[in-house]
């Protein structure tokens, strides 16, 4: 009897040590994999500069979006169709903060994340609705947000816009160059994705982990569901909140049809392209996504015909998306090697 119990012992110790070392190896790959790709994003802009610097720009400014709605759909199971609604609330905040109280823009940033992350608690509320009624719930609550944005012209402008987006100040100098804002895009993404590599192999992130694989279970071990699906809301939609703070210092422009559905579908695309449940595939799926159409301007109009093709033939051809393709086939090399 005592014989049976050292071993089960030694047999549980030993699955501890082997889930330590996986998560380790996991979190190793994640830093790996980011500093190759945050290597390209960084050279080739910065090298080749011009339209190459404005594709950089917009797919820095979505990484860091798609990275939010991978943490809530990829991470937790807690699928948002309304994710560019906070987009559009960061940017909002971010602009008119600066334009009427001429807020240094790290203070609007912040406030970008904060008001985001505020109506993403309030949006947090409709998980009372279970299965498919919570996700046409988000989808309507995008809805509502586009609507507010393109009606209440007083303050936002309406269908017509905010114009004249103010120069980013921070610390004392001013970012008025493509360059210094793609700097200032870059550090933010590698800030954000430590934040979520650290979390997602913590405790917090194995409870995501396991809300996602299985609600009932996850409440059956002591998990706090409800709480922890509203504590990744909120974050999914702060980060989407600071991605649209930089969005109107590209475009220079600030519009309601920045944030629609469209947009929104979009993001989505890019974390299942890219790979569900993997942060380097939120940013491999936002360069994806972003970069392809520009070099298939002359079909344009059957752009969501090509987003719809590629969604289906990833789903079928790579069900874990690009980074989970790459990562098997590193496996099967090492594995070859050995």
């Amino acid at each position: 009897m005592q014989e049976a119990v050292l071993l089960r012992t030694a047999k549980e110790s030993l699955s501890q040590q082997n889930d330590f070392a996986s998560a380790t190896s996991q979190n190793r790959n994640d830093w790996i994999v980011f500093a190759v790709i945050v290597s390209i994003l960084w050279s080739v802009p910065l090298s080749l500069g011009g339209f190459y610097l404005y594709l950089g720009l917009a797919v820095a400014i979505y990484a860091i979006s798609a990275l939010g709605l991978q943490t809530m759909v990829g991470l937790a199971g807690q699928l948002s169709l309304g994710h560019a609604a906070f987009m559009g609330i960061g940017a909002y905040t971010s602009v008119l903060l600066q334009k009427t109280l001429g807020l240094p823009f790290l203070v609007t940033l912040a406030a970008a994340g904060l008001t985001a992350a505020a109506a993403g608690l309030l949006m947090a509320q409709l998980i009372r609705l279970s299965g498919v009624y919570f996700k046409i719930a988000t989808f309507g609550f995008g809805i509502v947000v586009h609507q507010i944005l393109s009606n209440w012209t007083a303050l936002t402008g309406g269908t017509a816009g905010v114009r004249g987006i103010p120069v980013i100040s921070m610390i004392g100098f001013q970012v008025e160059t493509r360059t210094g804002l793609f700097v200032c895009e870059a550090l933010t993404l590698t800030l954000i994705y430590g934040l979520l590599v650290r979390l997602s192999h913590g405790k917090i992130g194995r409870a995501f982990r396991a809300i996602g694989q299985n609600e009932a279970a996850a409440r059956s071990v002591g998990i706090p569901v409800a709480r922890y699906r509203m504590i990744v809301i909120t974050l999914g939609c702060a980060i989407a909140g600071i991605a649209g703070a930089y969005l109107p210092h590209l475009m220079r422009f600030l519009s309601p049809e920045s944030f629609t559905w469209y947009e929104s579908l979009t993001c989505l695309i890019m974390i299942t392209v890219g790979g569900l449940g993997s942060l380097p595939g939120a940013i491999i799926g936002a360069a994806v996504l972003i970069v392809a159409p520009e070099y298939l301007r002359d079909f344009a109009q059957y752009k969501m015909l090509a987003f719809g093709v590629l969604l289906v033939a990833s789903m079928i051809l790579l069900p874990k998306g690009i980074a989970g393709a790459g990562a098997a086939l590193s496996r099967s090399k090492r594995n070859h090697a050995r």
